[in-house]
């Protein structure tokens, strides 16, 4: 009999080359933190908001670099760094265009099965411009018109490393703060365009983003990060935390980091697919030949200044 698949997991074709992955030690450990975050803030359900974002570490020094040679997937420990400044780690969000696409084309085409419990929400285009002082301006487009804006900044943040062999991500833990900016104080470090679509699922949003920084040096960066954003629905108002359903709902929550990525791996339904060749993405298509497939959602869908 063949094993039902949860109803939850974002990319279902790819279950079987990720289930094996889904209960290591480490996503206790990421658990406990989350958990423990959400139980030190009771105050502020309502901002609450946790994420994870696909990148890739970068060690610096011989006392971390070590690190990039383990295989096993790991937490990476504040502690590990030392007063030398030359001796760190850095984070660097993003991913290459090639995997942002196929990441993009696997989901698209899962959340157009039958059952999929996936809804795509229209793509939003935004002009952000990002303060010294953590705030953020966002102006944000539908069709090019302009429906929201809003300025917020995040206070008391909290990141979770992990190290995936190179298929990294970060968990961050934080509370989003509506605010104002002060015209003397808050002075522009960048500014961004940035083009989004998004995939709704019971409890989690799949936001795949391309922006560009248009203040310093006009690079593209070609981001996907997974967001918790009904999570607040077992939060706000009650009157005790149904534990066992919020960590129930967290190890779903890290299953879809690594099922997401899982579209990547060589052996992946996508690059063997036989009776579906239109919509399998084998190794030898170029970056170009994809977004070529995508068209270019970024360049024809910003809203003019």
């Amino acid at each position: 009999m063949r094993e039902k698949i949860p109803s939850n997991v974002i990319i279902k074709t790819a279950y079987d080359k990720t289930k094996q992955l889904l209960k290591p030690r480490y996503f206790d450990d990421i658990i406990d933190q989350v958990v423990l975050y959400i139980k030190e803030h009771p105050q502020h359900y309502e901002d609450l908001e946790i994420e994870a974002k696909l990148g890739k570490f970068e060690f610096k020094g011989d006392q971390v670099k070590v690190l990039e040679k383990i295989n096993e997937t790991f937490i990476i420990q504040d502690n590990i760094k030392t007063s030398n400044p030359n001796t760190k780690f850095v984070f660097n969000a993003g991913i290459a265009p090639r995997d942002f696409y196929i990441i993009w084309s696997a989901l698209d085409k899962e959340s157009k099965l039958n059952g999929a419990n996936i809804e795509c929400i229209k793509p939003q285009t935004y002009k952000d411009i990002l303060y010294s002082t953590n705030k953020r301006l966002s102006s944000i487009y539908l069709d090019g018109n302009k429906i929201k804006e809003e300025i917020i900044r995040k206070e008391n943040k909290k990141n979770i490393n992990v190290r995936n062999g190179g298929y990294d991500f970060r968990i961050t833990c934080s509370e989003e703060i509506e605010t104002e900016i002060d015209e003397e104080k808050d002075k522009i470090e960048s500014e961004r365009d940035k083009f989004r679509v998004s995939y709704q699922l019971s409890y989690y949003r799949v936001d795949l983003t391309i922006s560009k920084d248009t203040k310093n040096n006009n690079e593209f960066a070609y981001e996907i990060e997974i967001e918790l954003n009904k999570l607040k629905t077992e939060l706000v108002g009650k009157k005790k935390l149904d534990e066992a359903k919020i960590r129930t709902i967290l190890d779903r929550f890290i299953q879809n980091v690594m099922n997401l990525y899982s579209v990547l791996l060589p052996e992946a339904i996508y690059f063997n697919s036989k009776h579906d060749e239109e919509l399998s993405y084998p190794n030898h298509l170029s970056q170009e030949e994809i977004q070529s497939r995508y068209g270019n959602y970024f360049k024809n869908n910003l809203p003019k200044k």
